[in-house]
């Protein structure tokens, strides 16, 4: 009789163990289209033999365990180059604003306002007592006053929007790194009981990744299921129940309510792109520009202070003269040009006051107009080339670059194209390795509903083989049990 129970017992087992399985296949196919999920895997395993007049006899299987099918190398890889990926894609979105602020193509730009202001000078030289063609001057120094003070406004305006991004950003991660903790609360609390936490594991890989496409991350598991976080730079963020956030005032950013600022301790995600393109990529440009304009301003104003008014009157300014504002860094530079560049008093409203003439008031001296168009062509104006690396541990720097005006503005533009292209081959390639890898992580984590049916019918014939054993262990207990 013992032996027909022990039978019986491992049908039941058998029944239960292959129930169990169904229901984590079954769950695998209800959760094919879930995002961040992971296949899930039974394992089975023979339970404790036990010993029968010196022969051991097995007694069934059970379910050992229910296990992740995870490459926890692909998903670090998949991390860091959503990291790499989000820096780039943010930068690229950014620098189509400043391409088109920098952008030629339309002949709307500030090298046409140039180009139009140089050809009012020439037609003034050509005619240096027409007051038609003094207004008509005066008005493209208008109009080209007004390019730089648009450029430089628009330049500040995407350099504000980057705090409010980075602020939007920090407080993802500090939603995020709270989250984080509580699934590791959970998650050490349901494994302690020797329970597989598989799909709260599933939420918090989920929000690593989505961390880690705000900022770069490292991350680290203990022996109890427990994960910690860092940025990739050192700062911690999670360790197993406790998390640490961020704060914003103004520029600078503060972790653990400690007043010293570490925005540039920040790398990599949407943030490294933010504070990249708020502390160096912006104001390189804005300083670039600003030092143009500052240096069209001294040039030309050095010349038409030396020339005559209709009047025979000299040392007229034609821009208004510029001087750095005390709070300005880098004194004795063009900061803020740009944004100041304007007519001066003493020839806005007052076209007889450009100052053409060269040894006189007469009508037809041009002699100091013809200066002043050279200028256009001078190939020896030393104009300030700033660069800014103060983010990577590096320093802000200039240098006098030499040629015309234009060549450098050129130069100036031509860069912000090459940033464009640069960005945008870095996104692409990232996004081609992620594609990659996910293709990877899905060949080991996704489900693929084909495998999937092809274990329900492996799990429905272990399962019909077991009713059948409790079917022929009945008939032969009634068998036994019908002998007289």
């Amino acid at each position: 009789m013992s032996g027909i129970n022990s039978v019986l017992n491992i049908a039941k087992g058998a029944l239960l163990a292959q129930q169990k399985a169904m229901t984590v296949t079954s769950h695998n196919i209800a959760n094919v289209n879930t995002l961040g999920y992971t296949r899930q895997k039974v394992l089975l395993e023979a339970n404790v033999s036990l010993s029968s007049d010196r022969i051991k006899l097995g007694t069934g299987v059970r379910v050992g365990s229910v296990i992740q099918l995870v490459d926890q190398y692909t998903n670090r890889a998949i991390q860091g180059k959503a990291s790499s990926f989000q820096e780039y894609d943010s930068k690229a979105f950014i620098l189509t604003h400043l391409e088109a602020i920098f952008n030629e193509a339309t002949n709307q730009g500030l090298s046409e306002a140039m180009n139009q202001f140089w050809n009012a000078w020439n037609d003034l030289a050509n005619r240096p007592g027409g007051i038609p063609e003094r207004a008509a001057l005066l008005g493209k120094a208008e109009i080209l006053a007004g390019k730089f003070n648009s450029m430089r406004d628009d330049l500040s305006q995407i350099e504000n929007q980057m705090n409010l991004n980075l602020k939007v950003s920090l407080e993802d991660v500090n939603r995020t790194t709270k989250q984080i903790a509580e699934l590791n609360e959970r998650i050490v609390s349901t494994e302690s009981t020797r329970t597989p936490a598989n799909d709260l594991r599933d939420k918090r890989a989920s929000l690593v990744e989505s961390l880690s496409e705000l900022v770069g991350v490292s991350v680290s598991e203990d022996e109890n299921g427990g994960l910690k976080v860092w940025t990739s730079t050192g700062i911690l963020l999670v360790d197993n129940i406790q998390h640490w956030k961020f704060d914003q005032e103004g520029g600078k950013i503060y972790w653990n309510n400690i007043e010293t600022d570490i925005s540039k301790k920040f790398s990599g995600g949407k943030i490294g792109a933010w504070l990249d393109l708020r502390d160096e990529i912006l104001p390189e440009y804005k300083a670039n520009l600003d030092e143009l304009a500052g240096t069209l301003m001294r040039e030309v104003n050095g010349l038409h202070r030396q020339g005559y008014t209709l009047a025979g009157e000299t040392g007229k300014a034609f821009f208004e003269d510029f001087k750095t504002p005390p709070d300005i860094p880098n004194a004795g530079d063009f900061a803020g040009a740009a944004a100041y560049i304007k007519l001066s008093s003493d020839v806005k409203g007052t076209p007889a006051n450009i100052a053409v003439g060269g040894t006189s008031g007469d009508p037809g001296d041009n002699e100091n107009g013809i200066r002043i168009l050279s200028l256009q062509t001078d190939e020896t104006i030393q104009v300030k080339k700033w660069s800014y690396k103060d983010r990577s541990g590096g320093f802000i720097s200039s240098s006098l670059q030499t040629g015309t005006m234009e060549d450098y503005y050129r130069s100036l533009s031509g860069e912000v194209g090459m940033l464009v292209d640069e960005v945008s081959q870095n996104k692409d390639f990232d996004r081609a390795m992620i594609d990659q890898l996910t293709e990877l992580k899905d060949s080991v984590s996704g489900v693929n509903l084909d495998e999937e049916m092809a274990e329900l019918i492996k799990i429905q014939q272990a399962h019909e083989a077991a009713a059948k054993l409790v079917t022929f262990a009945d008939e032969m207990l009634q068998s036994i049990l019908q002998m007289r």
